[in-house]
């Protein structure tokens, strides 16, 4: 390898691990090795042995999984893989945590989960930020990569950042700059970027929804009359639907949110939130049993989610089950310390 005579490298690697299977290093040089010759698949199975013989610090190889199911275009497999890199630890290269997140989130959006994905994105701009102290906001805008991911991601547009149409490139990228933006806090130049994008695009599903998003924690009215917007140019975007309902909640207009919810779970029935809003929107009815049932509906869709876990354990304990609740509590509390862990990676 030093002598980057890296086909007789490989061979030897290879018999190397056939001789001792457990070998994790030399798993790992072989997997690298094939990733940076474009050899995939071949990688591919090298971190599948990796991961399986390496007991102290298995997240770089799941990591490492990711990124190989990534190009190989199985992107819910890279998603799982990502998830547990992350869990698990990635180490500390800044450059590899950067690919993961923004692979992670491209495949997120591609994958219809563009929240998460705009969380992982965010990660990936941080990361360059830090790594250019002197200058990170034209660091973050130079990665026209990344821009278009952010757009797509913010916009709800569940496409990858190479399959952009040609009649929605400036759209994406106006919407990447301006997530970029509030990914970095700047808030006031995000808020600029998006009056523009909506002035330029008030037609456009995902341009509205975006804004109020934006407005949601500083001005919660206009973010509703935003969201209110977005239904009258895409009806059947479910998340506007979801924010109207949430901010009902917020605000005891139960009745009126539970019509929001309701309809938001005609139109994305295999979506857990829309079940969370109908089922908190229930018990604040005073109605424990179709909240119950929407609850456990949306933790039967996503049981890994601890906002899910947590309604239900509140409306178990309001039908007086309290071991039940107990124990969604608790299963609460341990998601919640898991995702803690993970974003602090």
């Amino acid at each position: 390898m030093d002598a980057n005579q890296t086909d007789e490298a490989i061979g030897l690697y290879e018999r190397a691990v056939a001789l001792r299977p457990t070998w994790s290093e030399g798993w790992w040089n072989l997997g690298t090795t094939f990733f940076d010759q474009g050899q995939i698949a071949k990688a591919h199975d090298a971190f599948l042995h990796f991961v399986s013989v390496e007991h102290r610090q298995p997240g770089p190889g799941f990591g490492m999984l990711g990124l190989t199911e990534f190009e190989l275009k199985d992107y819910q497999k890279a998603v799982i893989a990502f998830e547990r890199g992350r869990r698990l630890g990635l180490g500390d290269n800044k450059s590899f945590i950067e690919r993961v997140y923004y692979e992670d989130g491209v495949a997120n959006n591609h994958l219809g989960q563009p929240e998460v994905a705009v969380a992982r994105l965010k990660y990936a701009a941080e990361t360059i930020a830090y790594d250019h102290r002197d200058d990170p906001k034209d660091a973050v805008l130079a990665n026209t990569d990344l821009i278009d991911a952010l757009g797509l991601a913010a916009l709800h547009i569940p496409a990858l950042p190479g399959e952009i149409p040609a009649d929605k490139r400036d759209l994406v990228r106006e919407a990447g700059n301006a997530q970029a933006m509030i990914s970095m806090q700047e808030q006031v130049t995000a808020g600029e970027e998006l009056k523009q994008l909506v002035a330029l695009y008030p037609s456009q599903p995902g341009v509205h929804y975006m804004y109020g998003v934006y407005l949601l924690k500083e001005d919660p009215a206009s973010a509703v009359a935003e969201f209110m917007h977005e239904i009258e140019v895409a009806p059947k975007d479910t998340p506007a639907y979801v924010q109207i309902a949430l901010e009902d909640l917020k605000n005891g207009n139960y009745q009126q949110g539970l019509k929001y919810a309701q309809q938001a779970i005609a139109l994305a029935p295999g979506n857990f939130i829309t079940h969370v809003a109908c089922g908190r929107l229930w018990l604040d009815l005073n109605n424990t049993d179709k909240a119950l049932q929407e609850l456990r509906i949306a933790v039967k869709l996503s049981p890994n989610s601890p906002d899910a876990h947590f309604a239900l354990s509140r409306a178990l304990f309001r039908a007086g089950k309290k071991s039940e609740a107990a124990q969604e509590q608790a299963t609460f509390e341990r998601l919640k310390a898991l995702a803690d862990a993970a974003d602090r990676e």
